[in-house]
C-alpha cells in the first residue's frame, strides 16, 4: 500500500516528459507517440496505473490553449482545399460575366454615337454624278423607211406647249437643237395646250381644243388648216397665230424626226393621266398621246418619233402655295405617275422615250433650269436641247454636233 501511494504522488518521469514535448512537435506526431507511449505504458501497468494515465490526459487535453493553433492548420485539419476551389471558380464566373456587360455596354455607346461625316461643301458640284433615267431609245425599223427617198438633209418637227413656245428666237429651244444638230427644225408648238383635249367631240364653245396635240396632228394629216388658223387669228397672244404659219410651211414628205414635249400643263390640270376601259380615249393624257402617235404612224411611218418627258415641276394651288409634284396627287395621280404613264403609251407604240424627269431637269436642279413653278428658264432650254441633241447625234450619225451633245452630258 504504501508503493502504491508513492507512485500516485510523484509524477512519472516519462508523462511528465511528453506533456513538455506537446508544445514543440506536431499535431499528428505527438498523437502518433502517445499511441505508442500508451501502448506499451498498458502493457506494463496494471488496471489503477491505467486510470491514473486517462485522467492525466484528460488533464493535459484540457490544459492545451485552442487559441494558439494557428488558423490555417485549423482549417486544413477540417475541411480541406475544396472551399478555396470553390471560391475561386465563383470569381472567375463573375470577371467574365463583368467583361461581356462592359463590352457590350462599350459597343452600344460606340453604335450610338454613328460615323462621323466629312463636312459637306454646300456649293460643290454634284452635276457630274451618275442618275438612272428612264430613257428607251428603240432604233427606227427599216421597213418604215421603204419607199420613203432620203433627201439628204435632216429636218425636224417639233409639237407640243411652252418648252417649245415660250420663245421661238434663236435662243429657243427649236433653234438651239437645229444648231445642235445641223437640222432644219419647224416649231409648230402652241402655248399652254396640252396632250389630251377638253372634249371627246369637238365642241364650238370650246375653240382651244384645236390647238391641243390631237387636233394639230389632224390638222396636219387632212392638210387643212382653215379652222386652225382662223382660230389663232382670234387669240391676242400672237403665238398661235405664229405656230400656224410655221404649220403652213411645213411639207410632211421631208420630215424625218418629230419630237414631241409637253410639260406638266396635263397634270396641272387635273387632267386624267389615263382611261383604264379606253387607252385612246384623247380627254386623257396618254389617250391623246397614244392616238396621236398611232395616226402619225399611219400617215408618215418614215417618220422618226421621240417622246420627251415633262421635267419636274410644282403645283401652284389657288392661295399661291406651291406643292411637289413628284408627293402631289391632285386627284389622277402624281406627276411622277404621268411620266411613268407616258412610258407606257411610248412603248406601245414603239416610239423612243427621253425621260426630262430625272434626266435633265429634276427635284435637285430645278433652281437652276427653271423660271417658276413648271416653266424653264434659258439655262433650262439650253439643256433640254443638249439632252435631245446628243441622242439624235449619237442615232442618226450627224457630225456637227457640240461637245456637249456628242458627250452625253
Amino acid at each position: 500500500m504504501k508503493k502504491e501511494i508513492k507512485a500516485q504522488e510523484l509524477p512519472d518521469p516519462e508523462i511528465e516528459d511528453l506533456d513538455l514535448e506537446m508544445d514543440s512537435i506536431p499535431d499528428a506526431q505527438a498523437d502518433d507517440d502517445d499511441t505508442d507511449n500508451d501502448a506499451s505504458d498498458n502493457e506494463d501497468r496494471s488496471p489503477s496505473d491505467t486510470d491514473t494515465d486517462n485522467d492525466n490526459e484528460s488533464d493535459d487535453i484540457e490544459d492545451v490553449d485552442m487559441d494558439s493553433v494557428p488558423p490555417s492548420e485549423e482549417k486544413a485539419a477540417g475541411s480541406g482545399r475544396q472551399p478555396h476551389i470553390q471560391l475561386g471558380l465563383h470569381l472567375i464566373l463573375l470577371a467574365v460575366i463583368l467583361f461581356i456587360g462592359g463590352f457590350s455596354v462599350y459597343r452600344l455607346v460606340k453604335w450610338n454615337q454613328g460615323t462621323k461625316l466629312e463636312k459637306i461643301d454646300p456649293n460643290e458640284d454634284t452635276s457630274e454624278f451618275d442618275i438612272e433615267t428612264n430613257d428607251m431609245i428603240i432604233p427606227m425599223d427599216s421597213s418604215r423607211l421603204e419607199g420613203h427617198e432620203d433627201d439628204g438633209v435632216t429636218t425636224i418637227l417639233c409639237l407640243g406647249n411652252n418648252p417649245f413656245a415660250d420663245d421661238r428666237s434663236g435662243d429657243g429651244l427649236a433653234s438651239l437643237i437645229a444648231g445642235k444638230t445641223n437640222s432644219t427644225v419647224y416649231d409648230c408648238s402652241f402655248p399652254d395646250s396640252s396632250a389630251a383635249c377638253r372634249y371627246a367631240i369637238y365642241n364650238p364653245e370650246y375653240t382651244k381644243d384645236h390647238f391641243n396635240l390631237y387636233y394639230v396632228v389632224e390638222s396636219l394629216r387632212s392638210g387643212d388648216l382653215t379652222a386652225i388658223n382662223s382660230i389663232a387669228g382670234d387669240e391676242p397672244d400672237p403665238r398661235y397665230q405664229e405656230a400656224v404659219d410655221v404649220m403652213k410651211t411645213v411639207d410632211m414628205s421631208k420630215v424625218d424626226i418629230l419630237i414631241i414635249m409637253y410639260d406638266s400643263t396635263d397634270y396641272n390640270n387635273g387632267t386624267p393621266s389615263d382611261n383604264p376601259d379606253n387607252s385612246y380615249d384623247v380627254t386623257a393624257f396618254t389617250g391623246g398621246l397614244r392616238t396621236s402617235l398611232k395616226n402619225i404612224q399611219e400617215t408618215w411611218p418614215y417618220i422618226r418619233i421621240f417622246v420627251m418627258s415633262p421635267t419636274y415641276a410644282q403645283y401652284m394651288d389657288e392661295d399661291g402655295n406651291l406643292h411637289n409634284g413628284t408627293t402631289t396627287d391632285l386627284g389622277n395621280g402624281t406627276l411622277n405617275h404621268y411620266l411613268l404613264k407616258e412610258i407606257d403609251a411610248s412603248m406601245d407604240c414603239g416610239v423612243s422615250f427621253i425621260d426630262n424627269y430625272f434626266g435633265t431637269i429634276n427635284e435637285d436642279n430645278y433652281k437652276e433650269y427653271m423660271r417658276d413653278y413648271m416653266h424653264v428658264n434659258q439655262a433650262g432650254r439650253e439643256k433640254l436641247a443638249d439632252r435631245i441633241a446628243a441622242i439624235i447625234n449619237a442615232t442618226t450619225g450627224t457630225a456637227n454636233a457640240t461637245e456637249e451633245a456628242s458627250s452625253g452630258e
